[in-house]
């Protein structure tokens, strides 16, 4: 990573981002490290360069917000003044003793233009740091940055005496000397850097620069010649077999990156600008034979595996792309994930598409009541039936059926998925509120065309002949809620109906309406008017959560229940689209309020099903259910299901280090020593 980065960057150069900073247990908000805007997954990055500034003008204006990293590994958006007043400080204070999270605060804290607030900090740094030529640089640009260059200067002269064959210090005089208008200076110590280090990043870069704008185009290839002449150079040689590929000469090109790479392909620089530019120019055989086989994610920098995605996307070559995609969010995911977020549905549509289609439904396909006689957060944790609450032997079951929508109208393009996951959240959250806030059992019945998926229901249940498919002692017990989602548009109409089975009358209706952005403020409503027909209280609206909430949690049910009809042979395995899109719903939903535990049971059996669906994507949330269980009491539902997910993520190594508090703090539950070994038997 270059620390004088200064020069005034070319129209057709975008600049890279600097290596990202280790992720922090902390539960404080981390700084991440700027990344390049994230771009449509189908369109191939411009070839990174050198960040830089221009050095004859002031800095440049800071953003009025800043990104960091939770210790869930969440990106964060804080205000400018929140991050300088509350979370730097408390950064520098924790690290102050680590100089090399020390160094990569204050790095950070200069990508955001905070250099006045990091002098202290900075000063500190060459008393703890072994490494002075860091230590001081950093120094030097926190000096520069705040305004003082006369400090800068004097450090950078300290610096030369104790490191007399540091480019560093050349580097970063050359840029005070260009700040003060001294071009000749400036460009003479970029050279005597050049030839401590002939592949110095930000002596090349810059002195390519300085160069390029006294000579201009014409003259531009020359110097890069000149550079790339000097005794083991191989930095230069990429900017040359760059301007080959613009100028379309693409067998020198080809040698200049196989004689780079054959020499310098360990060089996590090299590998970024050979991939980027590689890909750029679709030379798709080179990408494999060159960059591929040397990419190691951890290790390398991150921009060389975002190349191969679009690499592996413009090949449509989804199996490749979608192990390393799952390699970019172990090790990058934290940083990167706004990036890599397009990726999976880009090679989840590759795959599908190379499925043989689905035929048409036959006449006599059979549509099947997929019934589900637990909250749906029980799939995957082994029947925690401790979780529920208590019922009475002589308890009735309210049957809630999923939806059937109003004569069918064409939903607009897009939209098809949210109407079906109206019909399947509704019946299923209310079943789990039955469980949680009646004296009843709570069931959602949702169809299912056999071996074939989901299936809408295009006119309203018929009640009496549904409960006449259920036997005589089931009959008398059961409570149907049978409903209707009507669409006009944005406007959603939803009707409910309770009929009681004995009696074989309807004992209650609600209804709700409102735009597609109102479903939450419906769900409460129908909750309220609902609840006393099914024997709970009038009015009744769950503890917690705002209305924005109870939309995004069902939305989440819905979501997860795909998961589970997979699980169970109901759905094709191969045909479930966007996985990694719902663990990350589920997890957002569970930390949006953390009042509604159930949330995070939620998020626990979507990890564990897909776990036994043998899916990867469950271990790329190792950092956040590791925070989420150090959070959790010992006697907290997630603490005791945490066998659980903890093994679905890889950790259950967390699981056996606190197993002993959290079996003494249920206190010899026999429900739940019974589950325990149960799922501690499960593999």
């Amino acid at each position: 990573m270059g620390l004088f980065d200064f020069l005034k960057k070319k129209p057709d150069e975008a600049a890279g981002p600097a290596e990202p900073p280790a992720a922090s247990p902390a539960a404080k908000p981390e700084p991440t490290s700027p990344t390049p805007p994230a771009a449509a997954a189908s369109t191939p990055p411009a070839a990174p360069a050198a960040s830089v500034g221009d050095a004859a003008a002031a800095p440049p204006a800071p953003s009025e917000s800043i990104e960091a990293t939770d210790a869930f590994g969440r990106r964060v958006r804080l205000s400018r003044e929140e991050y300088r007043d509350r979370v730097l400080p408390e950064l520098l204070k924790a690290h102050g003793s680590d100089p090399d999270r020390l160094a990569a605060v204050i790095l950070q804290g200069l990508r955001d233009g905070l250099a006045r607030e990091l002098v202290a900090a900075a000063n500190r740094l060459p008393l703890i740091d072994r490494d002075p030529d860091r230590a001081l640089s950093i120094l030097a640009v926190v000096q520069r940055d705040a305004g003082d260059l006369e400090a800068a200067e004097f450090t950078l002269r300290e610096l030369q005496q104790k490191r007399p064959q540091s480019p560093n210090a050349l580097v970063g005089l050359a840029m005070l000397a260009d700040k003060r208008g001294d071009a000749a200076r400036c460009e003479d110590l970029l050279w005597q850097a050049l030839q401590l280090d002939c592949n110095h990043a930000d002596a090349v870069h810059c002195y390519l620069q300085v160069r390029h704008r006294a000579v201009g185009d014409a003259g531009y290839r020359a110097e890069v010649d000149k550079v790339a002449a000097l005794p083991g150079a191989w930095r230069a040689q990429l900017w040359r077999a760059r301007l080959d590929l613009q100028q379309q000469r693409e067998a020198e090109a080809e040698a200049g990156y196989r004689e780079v790479l054959a020499r310098a392909g360990d060089e996590p620089d090299a590998l970024v600008m050979a991939s980027a530019d590689l890909v750029q120019h679709r030379l798709h055989g080179l990408v494999d034979e060159l960059i591929a086989p040397r990419f190691q994610p951890g290790r390398h920098h991150p921009n060389t595996g975002l190349a191969l995605l679009h690499h592996y996307l413009g090949t449509e070559r989804h199996e490749p792309g979608a192990e390393l995609l799952h390699q970019m969010h172990l090790h990058y995911g934290h940083a990167l994930g706004d990036q890599l977020q397009p990726f999976t549905a880009a090679f989840d549509r590759v795959r599908l598409a190379k499925l043989p289609p689905p035929g048409p439904l036959p006449q006599d396909t059979r549509i099947g009541l997929v019934r589900l006689d637990r909250p749906i957060w029980c799939a995957g944790l082994h029947d925690p039936q401790w979780l529920l609450p208590k019922k009475a032997a002589d308890a009735r079951q309210v049957l809630f059926l999923a939806l059937a929508i109003d004569g069918q109208p064409p939903a607009a393009p897009g939209r098809e998925d949210e109407i079906g996951r109206i019909t399947r959240g509704v019946p299923l959250w209310l079943a789990e509120h039955a469980w949680l806030s009646t004296p009843h059992r709570g069931t959602a019945g949702l169809p299912m065309a056999e071996g074939s998926g989901w299936a809408l229901m295009a006119r309203p249940w018929q009640e009496e002949p549904l409960a006449q498919q259920l036997g005589e002692a089931e009959r008398r017990q059961t409570i149907l809620v049978t409903g209707v989602l009507r669409v006009d548009g944005e406007q959603r109409r939803i009707d409910l109906w309770a009929y009681d089975c004995a009696l074989r009358q309807r004992v209650g209706h609600a209804a709700a309406e409102g735009t597609a952005a109102d479903l939450g403020r419906m769900l409460l409503q129908l909750l309220a008017e609902l609840w006393p027909a099914l024997g709970g209280p009038a009015g009744h609206r769950p503890p917690v959560g705002e209305p924005a909430f109870w939309q995004r949690y069902t939305d989440g049910l819905a979501q997860h229940a795909a998961l589970v009809a997979a699980q169970a042979g109901a759905m094709p395995r191969e045909r479930l689209y966007g996985e990694r899109y719902i663990l990350q719903w589920l997890q957002q939903t569970a930390l949006a309020e953390t009042r509604w535990q159930p949330g995070f049971w939620l998020y626990a059996s979507g990890l564990c099903v897909l776990r036994q669906l043998g899916s990867k994507v469950p271990l790329e949330h190792a950092r956040a259910v590791a925070e989420i269980f150090r959070q959790s009491p010992p006697g907290s539902a997630f603490a005791r299901l945490g066998v659980c997910p903890l093994r679905a993520v890889g950790l259950d190594t967390l699981w056996q280090a606190r197993r002993p508090e959290i079996v003494a703090a249920v206190g010899g539950d026999p429900g739940y020593a019974a589950w325990l070994q149960r799922a501690e038997a499960a593999r």
